[in-house]
């Protein structure tokens, strides 16, 4: 029994005449117009929330890796005997905060 694969075709438009009519926010599920380039609902009106939602985000992962880095590097150098969990704390969250006002301010420059 011999199984033929099938082929599905995805239909994607190639003028402006074809373009959706609506299509569906991933976030909130509203219908938008076909052009709109993101959701007002979820990003502002002019889409500078949902630009600085991702850049707060993007700047707390760094800040963290960054924080988690730098305190790696300060434990080894002082010894772990004298590594506290309060200033290790305070050197994450000072890198997350700096990370996190980082990512706000670029993405609103954008």
């Amino acid at each position: 029994m011999r199984v033929e694969p099938r082929v599905t075709e995805i239909a994607t438009a190639t003028t402006a005449d074809e373009a959706p009519g609506t299509i569906v926010c991933g976030s909130c599920a509203r219908e938008l117009p076909g052009d709109s380039p993101y959701c007002p609902y979820c990003c502002g009106e002019d889409g500078r929330r949902g630009a600085s939602g991702r850049g707060a985000f993007l700047g707390g992962l760094f800040g963290v890796l960054a924080g988690g880095l730098i305190t790696a590097v300060w434990s080894s150098a002082v010894g772990p005997e004298q590594t506290a969990w309060r200033s290790v704390l305070a050197i994450i969250g000072g890198c997350v905060t700096v990370g996190v006002i980082v990512g706000v301010i670029r993405s609103r420059k954008g």
